[in-house]
């Protein structure tokens, strides 16, 4: 095909100079003239415009000023598929794609392409943190989906079997459900503030192997051609689990492998990465690779079919306790969970990355387990990594709790939501609680006053992901209802409880900024425990009331319901004192007092709603009045005393203390 079809493109050296200027932020320029005078009269029209010096030479000026947001995000996306290695890129913000005869060729945001994918992103994004419909986008990736394709695949050759993907990258953008599913009918994928710093980091971590990682995502489930592999191994049996051994180059177990588990793409599990995957050691090796070096024991890893079928093997000849024979290995991407040898195996990527490691005739050993069911496997990560590296069982469970993450067991998984929930509070840039926690490598202030630890325990203890019983988890009114749907519990509860404490947040910013200080108290962890447990009673009070259980409804629908319960507890602390607002907080940070503090709140919802009555509202209402009437007592009597004193004593001065004059 010509031209016309794809293009402009770039490749090899050309996508690293690009790199260099598209990985700024800033735009650059310089201004010349015939004399420094001149050069300062241009300079000072530029600044005008908003550019900034950012070196004076004697002939010329050298110019910055911040990129425009939209080509800001276009250049972060384009920079992080370059770096994880893609081989051919859109060149520049003019690359066009042919859609349809007679019809000018369609402006692609970003284009990248390796040797199996091809993916197509559009960029969007607000300035500040929001909702925005993204149908009209979403129709016009519908409209030109299949011409894009077939114009993808024409000019490639249909030879080549390209898996294609439409991607959507937003910043600062809450996507609405409606929207999501429209994306997921139409398979497009979306990735999102959390996800794009995510895989950022990745690429620092992993290098170009973060690509099957980021793939993985894409294409998850999907049989890709270009993977198909078939090895010659010896199959056996060790302790009743079936193995193979062969060997294998680099590059085609890294397309497969991964160390975090496959499902996450969060900002937390990269701490998994980082003590797992130490730079300092990957760069050691790295050197050594390129050195010539080789690494004569077994990769150790599990091979997930994702199926009840095994894997697929042609014997050959079969001998006593073993079989030869062609193993074919997985053709899906983080199909290859790796137990043992994370250094040696990313250390080739790595190696890549600074330049000198060619696959043409290295081949690494492998032991490869067959569907190991996770205990096993879990119980095999430790055995091996403490005994030969002397890491500490603590440190490798820590490691390894990224597996509980859709565990089998239900308290696992419960606890494991509820877990990353607290995480993704903290690490989401459009969450309200973003950048609260006090997390590894971050101090303590005013303003991250939160920890994981006590927002987890809060959502616990209110229930609102559901409770567990008999083994089984009975759904809370911020969870879909299906304790197996991982995904969309996560997404549901994060949605839901980010918009309520934004209400907060937006209508008493000052409050909210102050976090623990002077004054603050909403923007706590017992301030926001209790604002969980409040969003639990209004829950069961509209199932109660209207029969609705929020757990039927979408994330959307449920916050409707919430929200004007919620209002009247932000009026009445937008009017509150100082001193009625520390009342709460001076309560305590117990279990109880924090369920106290809650009641505290719902007697003002109740004012406006009489018909809301929470389980223990009464009751606590009872013990304050109780509690009141004793205190009152209390200080009528030391008033009581305090002025018999005085008198008396007024008396004795006056008249004296002898006898009884006084």
């Amino acid at each position: 095909m010509t031209e016309q079809h794809l293009g402009p493109l770039i490749s090899g050296d050309e996508i690293t100079i690009a790199l260099r200027r598209r990985k700024s932020k800033d735009q650059h320029k310089t201004v010349s003239a015939a004399n420094k005078k001149l050069i300062a009269e241009k300079v000072e029209v530029e600044q005008k415009d908003g550019w900034r010096v950012a070196k004076k030479n004697a002939k010329s000026t050298r110019m910055v000023k911040p990129k425009p947001a939209d080509e800001q995000l276009e250049d972060e996306i384009w920079s992080m598929l370059a770096q994880m290695g893609f081989k051919e890129m859109s060149k520049g913000r003019s690359f066009t794609i042919a859609v349809e005869d007679g019809l000018e060729p369609r402006q692609i945001d970003v284009f990248a392409k390796d040797d199996e994918t091809a993916i197509v992103v559009e960029c969007t994004q607000r300035e500040e943190p929001g909702k925005k419909s993204m149908s009209n986008l979403i129709e016009k990736i519908r409209a030109i989906r299949e011409p894009v394709f077939k114009s993808i695949r024409s000019f490639y050759g249909h030879k080549v079997k390209l898996k294609v993907k439409h991607v959507i990258a937003t910043r600062n953008i809450v996507w609405g459900e409606a929207d999501l599913a429209k994306c997921k009918e139409a398979q497009i994928t979306v990735i999102t503030d959390g996800e794009i710093d995510y895989y950022n980091l990745l690429v620092r971590h992993l290098k170009q192997a973060s690509r099957y990682q980021f793939l993985a995502h894409l294409f998850g489930g999907q049989k890709i051609d270009g993977l198909s592999r078939q090895v010659v191994a010896t199959r056996g049996k060790m302790g009743g689990e079936t193995f193979y051994t062969f060997l294998i180059h680099p590059d085609d177990l890294l397309k497969i492998a991964y160390v975090g588990h496959k499902a996450s793409r969060d900002i937390e599990n990269l701490d998994t990465y980082q003590r797992m995957l130490q730079p300092l050691r990957l760069k050691k090796i790295a050197e050594y690779i390129n050195d010539g070096g080789k690494f004569p024991t077994n990769i150790v890893i599990n091979l997930k079919t994702g199926k009840k079928s095994a894997l697929k093997f042609d014997v050959i000849e079969s001998f006593e306790n073993e079989t030869l024979g062609k193993l074919s290995l997985p053709t899906n991407y983080a199909s290859a969970w790796i137990i043992d040898g994370q250094h040696r195996l990313y250390g080739y990527a790595y190696a890549r990355a600074i330049g000198g490691f060619s696959q043409d005739s290295s081949m690494m050993p492998v032991l490869a387990y067959e569907n190991l069911p996770a205990e096993k496997e879990m119980n095999l990560f430790i055995d091996i990594n403490s005994k030969q590296v002397k890491v500490s069982t603590r440190l490798l469970v820590e490691l390894y709790a990224d597996l509980h993450w859709k565990s089998p067991d239900s308290e696992e998984a419960l606890q494991a939501l509820l877990s990353r929930i607290a995480s993704r509070l903290n690490s989401d840039r459009i969450s309200p609680l973003h950048d609260r926690m006090v997390v590894s490598g971050k101090k303590k202030t005013q303003f991250r006053c939160l920890t994981q630890t006590s927002i987890r325990d809060g959502l616990d203890a209110a229930k609102l992901m559901g409770t567990l019983n008999k083994g089984a988890i009975i759904p809370g009114p911020l969870s879909t209802g299906n304790s197996e749907a991982y995904d969309a519990n996560l997404k549901k509860g994060i949605s839901v409880i980010s918009e309520c404490l934004r209400m907060f947040a937006k209508e008493m910013p000052s409050h909210w900024k102050v976090g623990d200080g002077p004054g603050g108290y909403l923007c706590t962890n017992i301030g926001i425990r209790a604002l969980l447990h409040v969003i639990k009673d209004v829950g069961d009070h509209i199932r109660q009331k209207d029969g609705s259980d929020l757990y039927l409804l979408g994330a959307d629908e449920s916050f409707a319901e919430i929200r004007p319960y919620l209002q009247a507890l932000v009026e009445y602390f937008k009017g509150a004192s100082a001193q009625e607002i520390q009342a709460f907080r001076r309560m305590g940070s117990s279990l109880k007092l924090v369920r106290d503090q809650a009641y505290g709140m719902e007697a003002q919802i109740q004012a406006k709603f009489p018909d809301f009555k929470p389980v223990g509202l009464q009751d606590y209402q009872n013990s304050r009045d109780e509690e009141g009437t004793a205190h009152a007592g209390a200080k009528v009597l030391k008033i009581q005393k305090k002025l018999f004193e005085h008198v008396v004593g007024t008396l004795k001065g006056h008249f004296g203390t002898d006898g009884k004059k006084w």
